[in-house]
């Protein structure tokens, strides 16, 4: 019996030969995880939507690859649950939640060809040897590789290996596919290639995504909303455009993307505190504005408000490092061509835009 006739699939599978790829929902509610005096998880709340692809961003410690561990069954919550399409799975044992898992180790059979590796999972639910290879096989081809079928992990690349474990992920349909940290291992050229083609994929076959990463460009570029996490519990989900220009906590709008730190008292010398302001009622005690480098502008001046200190060509835009009064430095974004005559050393106007902010506590 072939695969598709085993899962059922139906002629109005949106990934056509692809599979029975359907997204599932996924709610973790209330999800607790300590381990002896530390809290990975307060409390956890995440739904995902059919299809979605959620990534949870957080430094180190954060409790993100706890979440996703438990998702997966690898560990158990203290208390809460994780609910696919409705249904309860905190009992069930990883193997049977019928999830796919990349890890960032690869984690490849070193006696296995890639064709192998692929078709392990379809044969330990019995898949037969001839449709067990031509899934593989078919796979492999979807993540570019079907010339290295017979080739074994220490013959391919890092890349070519993580595309190889991706490949068996997908394998067996999966209703969840998780990635944890994935790319985190390869160079840079190879981590951006990858995440396209993992981004596209999830988007072709429409299956339902957690991936886990502490890269805020690899969360901000691939997923559909991106939930930032500290000390086991989400300080804000949202679209990757929403997070960064309305961040809701101070830890959120310094975690992602560059931010400056204003104190309030310096804001008059830019001119004055912007109408989209959020925090503190009263933002002329001892805070500071929260400023994203495109939310302030520089202009020449012999009489400016202050000095730059250096400047970064990054193509369109230019990052200038300018010194106002009491040693405060900040960073201005601006496109190159208008920024010709600013050099380090030289006296310029820093002024504030119409931009919003984030008035946070002093530190």
């Amino acid at each position: 019996m072939s695969m598709k006739a085993a899962r059922g699939t139906s002629s109005s599978n949106p990934a056509g030969e692809f599979g029975n790829y359907s997204g599932a929902s996924v709610r973790l509610r209330n999800l607790s995880r300590s381990f002896g005096t530390i809290r990975a998880l307060a409390g956890l709340n995440l739904d995902l939507a059919p299809g979605e692809l959620v990534a949870l961003l957080g430094p180190s410690g954060c409790g993100k690859t706890t979440a996703l561990r438990i998702v997966a069954g690898f560990e158990t919550a203290d208390s809460g649950t994780v609910e696919v399409d409705g249904q309860d799975v905190s009992p069930v044992p990883a193997a049977k939640r019928d999830m796919g898992m990349v890890f960032q180790s690869y984690s490849l059979f070193p006696n296995m060809s890639a064709l192998d590796n692929v078709g392990f999972g379809l044969r330990m639910r019995k898949l037969g040897g001839t449709e067990r290879g031509r899934r593989a096989r078919e796979l492999l081809d979807m993540v570019g590789l079907g010339a290295q079928a017979g080739q074994y992990p220490h013959q391919l690349s890092g890349g070519q290996q993580q595309r190889v474990a991706l490949a068996r992920a997908l394998a067996i349909e999966p209703r969840v596919l998780l990635l944890d940290e994935p790319l985190s291992a390869l160079d840079a050229k190879v981590r951006l290639q990858l995440r396209e083609q993992i981004r596209s994929l999830q988007q072709r076959l429409g299956t339902t995504t957690l991936f886990v990463t502490h890269d805020q460009e690899e969360a901000l570029s691939m997923a559909d909303r991106v939930g930032v996490m500290r000390d086991g519990t989400l300080e804000q989900i949202a679209s990757p455009s929403e997070l960064y220009a309305h961040p809701a906590t101070a830890f959120v709008a310094e975690f992602v993307g560059i931010m400056n730190r204003i104190p309030s008292e310096l804001l008059s010398l830019l001119g004055g505190v912007p109408a989209a302001a959020d925090g503190p009622a009263d933002p002329s005690g001892a805070v500071d504005a929260l400023v994203r480098p495109e939310g302030l502008r520089i202009a020449a001046s012999p009489n400016g408000n202050g000095i730059v200190t250096n400047r970064t060509f990054l193509g369109q835009l230019t990052r200038i490092s300018v010194r106002l009064t009491g040693d405060v430095v900040v960073q201005v974004d601006q496109q190159s061509t208008d920024t010709g005559a600013i050099t380090p050393g030289s006296s310029v106007e820093v002024s504030l835009l119409d931009a919003p902010v984030l008035v946070a506590e002093r530190r």
